[in-house]
C-alpha cells in the first residue's frame, strides 16, 4: 500500500507493549524507486487511537543522551509496511528538509526515551549541562595523555594506566568504555556508571561476567573462557567473539525476548537465551538452518550474510512462524523448491536477499510479488550462477559485481588490486628475514593498492562508507595471509606483522 502525505498510521510494538504512531509527511521519487517522508508522533496507547486521540497527536520530541529536541522524520521506502494500520489523516504536522534516512519508526525511541527518564534527573541534567559546556579541564594525566573532564570514551591505554577506575567517575558524559586486555574491576565499573551504552571487552580473563544493573545497549565480548554471563536488562544488541566454551550459559532478561544476537560461528554449543528475538551470523561458510531453529525457535529476524557461505536445510525457516525480517546475503546452496513460499511467513515484512543463486531469485521474485503488493518489502538484487561463484570465491569485493551504485568495471578492478596485492604480499613475507624489513617490502605494496582505488574514485566518486570498509577490510585479509605464513615459516613464536604501520600508510595516502 502506498500512502498519501498526511496519512497517520499506529504500529505495535513489543517492547512498549503499546501502539506508537507516525505521520507521513512527503512523498519524492529517487531513482526507479518512490520514497516516503517518516515523522514519529508523541502518541502512545494500549489500543489503536480513535479519532479524538488522532487529532491532538503531535510530533514527538526527544532528548536522550546527545539528543536536544530532537525529531525523528526521515525518508523510508514508500510501500507501507505490514503491521502498521491506517488511523486517519491530517495536513502534515511538519514541513521541513528532511536528510536522513531509515526504516519506518516503529517506537524504538520512544522506549529509548523511557530508559533515559528513568535515571536520577540530577544525573541527567549534569550530562545535558555538561554536553552544552564542555569542561575541558584535566581530571587525569598518564603520561603524555589527558583525560578531560568531557571525555566521552575510555579506552585500554587510560584504563590500563589509572591508579583505580575510581578516578574516572567524576566523568558526567562517559558513554562508552572499551578494553583488550585484563582490567581490575571494569564489569564493576561499567555497571555503576549509568550512561555507558556501549561496551567492547576483549581478553579479559574472567571466567564470570556479572553486568546486572549497567545501563547497555550495545555489548561486544570476548567469550573466550566464560562460564557465566550475567546481562543487564534493556540490552539490545550483544555480539559474541572468541571461542564459546560449552559450559557457557547466559541469562539475559526474558530470556534474551528483547535481544539481538551477532556472531561468526552459528553452531552455538552454549546454552541460554532461548527466546531469542533476533539473530546476525556473520562470514558465514557453512549455516545449518535446522540448528537455528531447534536453538532459538522464537526468532523474528534472522540475517546471515556469507564469506560467501552455503546454506542447508534451508525449508525450516518455515518452522519459524513469528519470523518478520529475513536477511540472506552470498548464501549458496539454497534449491527453489527449498525456499518457503510466502504462505508460511505470516508475519513477514522484509525479505532481503542479495548475492544468491539465480534460480532462487528468480522463483522469489516470482512468488512473492503478491506478497510484495500487499506490503513485504522485498528486495532480491544480484542474482550469481555458479561460474560466477567459482570465479569469485577469493574476491573480497564479489558484493561490489553487480551493486547499483559501482559499475562492472569498477568491481573487476578491485578484485584484481586485492590479488596483485595478497600476491605480492605472501611473496614478500617468504622473502624477508625481520618483521621490520618486512614492513618496509609491503609499504609498496600497500601505497599501490591505495592509490589504485584512489584513481578509480578520483573519476567518479562511489567510495564511501561502506565500501571504504569493504577496501579496509580486505587489506586486513591480506595481513591474516601474511600472519599465516609467517607462522607456518617461524612456528608460534613468528613476530606478527606490524599492521598499524601499514594502517598509517593506507590512511596517509587514501583520498577516499
Amino acid at each position: 500500500m502506498k500512502p498519501t502525505p498526511g496519512d497517520i498510521l499506529a504500529v505495535y510494538n513489543p517492547r512498549l507493549d503499546a501502539y506508537t504512531a507516525v505521520q507521513v509527511t512527503a512523498l519524492k521519487a529517487e531513482g526507479k524507486s518512490e520514497v516516503a517522508a517518516v515523522l514519529a508522533l508523541d502518541w502512545v496507547g494500549p489500543a489503536l487511537p480513535d479519532a479524538a486521540a488522532v487529532a491532538t497527536m503531535a510530533p514527538a520530541n526527544f532528548n536522550f543522551f546527545f539528543w536536544k529536541d530532537h525529531r525523528v522524520h526521515v525518508w523510508v521506502s514508500a510501500e507501507v509496511p505490514r503491521g502498521y494500520t491506517l488511523v486517519g489523516h491530517r495536513p502534515p504536522l511538519v514541513v521541513e528538509d528532511v536528510k536522513s534516512y531509515s526504516g519506518w519508526p516503529s517506537g524504538s525511541a520512544t522506549y529509548s526515551q523511557r530508559r533515559w527518564e528513568a535515571i536520577p534527573q540530577a544525573e541527567r541534567d549534569l550530562f545535558k549541562q555538561m554536553d552544552a559546556n564542555r569542561d575541558k579541564s584535566v581530571v587525569l594525566k598518564l603520561g603524555d595523555r589527558e583525560v578531560l573532564r568531557s571525555t566521552q570514551r575510555l579506552d585500554t591505554d587510560r584504563l590500563a594506566a589509572a591508579p583505580n577506575l575510581a578516578v574516572f567517575e567524576v566523568l558526567p558524559i562517559l558513554t562508552s568504555v572499551n578494553a583488550d586486555a585484563p582490567i581490575p574491576g571494569l564489569f564493576d565499573f561499567i555497571r555503576r556508571r549509568p550512561f555507558v551504552y556501549e561496551s567492547d571487552v576483549r581478553a579479559h580473563g574472567e571466567r564470570v561476567v556479572d553486568l546486572r544493573g549497567a545501563n547497555l545497549t550495545r555489548l561486544t565480548l570476548e567469550v573466550t573462557g566464560v562460564h557465566e554471563l550475567h546481562l543487564n536488562e534493556g540490552l539490545e544488541h550483544l555480539s559474541l567473539m572468541g571461542q564459546a566454551s560449552p559450559e557457557l550459559k547466559i541469562h539475559a532478561e526474558a530470556d534474551g525476548r528483547w535481544l539481538t544476537l551477532s556472531v561468526n560461528n552459528p553452531a552455538m554449543a552454549w546454552s541460554g537465551l532461548d527466546a531469542l528475538d533476533g539473530l546476525h551470523v556473520h562470514a558465514a561458510q557453512e549455516v545449518d538452518v535446522a540448528g537455528i531453529v531447534r536453538r532459538f525457535p522464537k526468532l523474528t529476524e534472522l540475517r546471515i550474510w556469507g564469506a560467501p557461505g552455503y546454506l542447508r536445510n534451508t525449508s525450516a525457516l518455515a518452522a519459524l512462524p513469528e519470523l518478520r525480517m529475513l536477511t540472506l546475503c552470498d548464501m549458496f546452496g539454497i534449491t527453489p523448491d527449498e525456499f518457503p513460499g510466502p504462505e508460511r511467513f505470516a508475519h513477514l515484512g522484509m525479505l532481503w536477499l542479495t548475492s544468491i543463486p539465480a534460480e532462487l531469485a528468480a522463483e522469489v521474485k516470482k512468488t512473492y510479488k503478491t506478497a510484495a503488493r500487499e506490503g513485504l518489502d522485498l528486495s532480491v538484487r544480484q542474482p550469481r550462477k555458479a561460474e560466477w561463484l567459482a570465479e569469485n570465491l577469493d574476491n573480497p569485493f564479489r558484493i561490489w559485481d553487480g551493486a547499483d551504485t559501482i559499475s562492472p568495471t569498477q568491481a573487476k578492478k578491485a578484485a584484481t588490486l586485492y590479488r596483485q596485492a595478497r600476491s605480492a604480499a605472501l611473496k614478500a613475507a617468504s622473502e624477508e628475514p625481520s618483521a621490520a624489513a618486512l614492513v618496509s617490502a609491503l609499504t609498496p605494496i600497500v601505497t599501490t593498492y591505495t592509490e589504485g582505488f584512489n584513481k578509480m574514485d578520483a573519476r567518479k566518486t562511489f567510495i564511501y562508507t561502506e565500501e571504504r570498509e569493504h577496501i579496509y577490510v580486505a587489506l586486513m585479509g591480506i595481513f591474516d595471509a601474511v600472519d599465516e605464513k609467517l607462522r607456518s615459516q617461524g612456528g608460534a613464536s613468528a613476530e606478527p606483522l606490524n599492521r598499524e604501520a601499514l594502517v598509517s600508510v593506507l590512511d596517509s595516502i587514501r583520498d577516499f
